[in-house]
């Protein structure tokens, strides 16, 4: 038996170890900590990655989608329309500060946003102010078909990109199609600080310069405080570890696709649903996640064999005790519903070896002999 982890981040740290240390002795030596230089070079280096305008750097995946919608007016009793198969930070960041989720079934291939079912709930609510699609496991929705339903209705659009560093649609990167979008760079994701920190992208200078005074308690001017804002404030150590790790991110994703083509190998035949590549989509495959009827009772028999695996996300989001007073009942969203069910995250990283993987399909192939 070997032991193989859901993500090994210490191994990641280990390969690009000199380089990181020599960015955080840069910043010692500078004596900048917050919102200095290193965030602005990482804010064009993004902004220039994904080919858009303005990057505005925040403390965290969740505070980009928050600042995000507030810099998009946002307010207290608005709508957004998102997915229930999220995690939770899509829909918590913006529903405690008033703003009321409505939920958009999922399409049962890739798991993220049906756009016939956006459809429908847009014809039939007109209150809905601003969509929120969400790039899920590292491949992207049908973002093309969503902004074309969402312009018919006058609503706005806010990609969820936080699983997706890389990903492309027709050819095009995430987080480049909406008014808006969000990445989380968590230390697990395809671009990974070593704490919390995230990013929001825009071509807007008016939600540029909001996002921007949002972050640092709506400040305008040293002393001036226009808006009412918060404290979330990139610090220049992560901002240094991401710009020492964002040359690698395109060889880190062609490494998780090898990986991915090695599980689809060793996996078929199996009685599981495997991940699907649409023709019009370039998978980063930040999560691999397969579905299968007896999760439950795999998942136990892995972790009994040395492989950790994951659950993203059970429940529901609208199934959340703390959602209970949107007065959404299981069957709500069947799709989303069945998924919840069914998905299991298996290990997956860029430095992840063959031998690793084959081991974990054995063990799987081992299950279903039993």
């Amino acid at each position: 038996m070997i032991e193989v982890k859901i993500f090994d981040l210490a191994r990641e740290l280990r390969s690009i170890q000199t380089d990181l240390l020599e960015a955080a002795g840069r910043i010692f030596s500078k004596g900048e900590f917050i919102l200095g230089g290193e965030v602005q070079t990482f804010e064009e280096a993004f902004a220039r990655y994904t080919g858009t305008r303005y990057a505005v750097a925040v403390g965290s995946g969740t505070d980009a989608i928050k600042i995000a919608g507030l810099a998009m007016e946002l307010e207290a009793g608005d709508k957004v329309v998102t997915t229930p198969n999220t995690y939770i930070a899509t829909v918590m960041s913006l529903s405690l500060h008033g703003i009321e989720p409505v939920f958009c079934d999922i399409e049962p291939d890739t798991y993220t946003m049906n756009p016939d079912h956006l459809k429908e709930i847009l014809a039939d609510q007109d209150d809905i102010k601003v969509c929120i699609p969400v790039h899920l496991y590292g491949h992207p929705c049908r973002i093309g078909d969503i902004i074309s339903i969402c312009a018919e209705h006058g609503v706005t659009v806010m990609e969820d990109a936080c699983q997706a560093h890389g990903a492309l649609y027709e050819g095009r990167k995430v987080g480049t199609f909406g008014d808006t979008s969000a990445f989380s760079f968590y230390p697990t994701k395809n671009l990974g600080a070593y704490g919390d920190a995230g990013i929001l992208l825009t071509n807007a200078s008016g939600i540029d310069e909001a996002a921007r005074m949002l972050r640092n308690h709506g400040q305008s001017q040293r002393h001036v405080h226009a808006l009412e804002g918060f404290n979330s404030r990139l610090d220049d150590i992560q901002a240094a570890f991401l710009n020492t790790k964002l040359p690698h991110l395109d060889e880190w994703n062609r490494q998780r696709r090898t990986i991915a083509q090695w599980y689809a190998r060793e996996l078929t035949g199996l009685p599981v649903v495997l991940p699907v590549e649409k023709e019009w989509a370039y998978h980063v495959y930040h999560l691999y996640v397969i579905r299968t009827t007896e999760r439950n009772d795999l998942q136990a028999f892995l972790g009994k064999n040395g492989v950790t695996s994951l659950i993203h996300y059970p429940p529901p989001v609208h199934l959340q005790p703390c959602y209970r007073y949107l007065g959404l009942d299981e069957g709500s969203f069947p799709e989303a519903e069945k998924a919840a069910e069914e998905i299991l995250s298996l290990p997956m990283y860029p430095s992840l070896t063959e031998e690793e993987v084959v081991y974990v399909c054995e063990t799987i192939r081992a299950f279903y002999r039993t």
